[in-house]
């Protein structure tokens, strides 16, 4: 074994290796294989772990990015869908497979004024009620439904934020989520925002 200072091994455990170069430690995962026909056995690494320095201890590799990344709207949807269940699981009896499509559209009729897919596309209802094709015509009983949960959420947001609602749908678009593959994660809200949700006792809500 190399003799590597003691503020580089106290960070070599079981199943990881030292690589000194250019004067730096980087520490490596790794595991054994024996090579076939013969009784050897070779190292095999399992991925750069990070840099060691006697400063700052182990440095850990900064996580790459793999895949597309989205940034989703995440503040008003996530209100509206945890303040209104009453009206989702309404619209499930009444349209049954057809609900979230009914659902979304009152959303962004809320929301926006209008049904577009790329509003759809563009925030985290998208997650929450999965699989939706917004540029669909709906029925005319599904445009009355839609209508209706228009005016149902504001009533229900109007209940809750009082005078505040006009603030409520002005900031909380802000509070959005980064999504990359299966993993999501709150993006860094602005510090009004952050103070209108914990104003609000929101925090519940916000959780991704």
């Amino acid at each position: 074994m190399a003799n590597y200072p003691d503020w580089v091994l106290k960070h070599k455990a079981k199943g990881t290796y030292v690589n000194f170069q250019n004067g730096k430690y980087y520490l490596y995962a790794a595991h054994s294989e024996r090579v076939p026909g013969t009784g050897k056995v070779r190292r095999v690494s399992d991925g750069y772990i990070g840099r060691v320095t006697e400063e700052d201890g182990l440095v850990p590799a900064k996580k790459k990015l793999a895949g597309p990344v989205r940034a989703l709207e995440f503040g008003l949807s996530g209100a509206i869908l945890a303040l209104c269940p009453k009206i989702r699981a309404g619209l499930k009896r009444e349209f049954r497979a057809n609900a979230d499509f009914v659902m979304a559209g009152g959303m962004l009729l809320f929301m926006h004024g209008e049904i577009r897919h790329a509003h759809y596309q563009a925030s985290f209802m998208s997650e929450r009620l999965p699989g939706l094709d917004m540029r669909k015509t709906p029925t005319e009983k599904q445009r009355t439904g839609m209508e209706r949960v228009q005016r149902m959420v504001t009533d229900a947001l109007a209940g809750y934020f009082g005078d505040a609602l006009p603030c409520a749908v002005s900031l909380l678009p802000l509070a959005r989520v980064v999504c990359m593959g299966d993993e999501k994660a709150a993006a860094e809200t602005p510090a009004s925002v952050a103070d209108f949700i914990e104003q609000h006792n929101l925090q519940g809500f916000m959780e991704v």
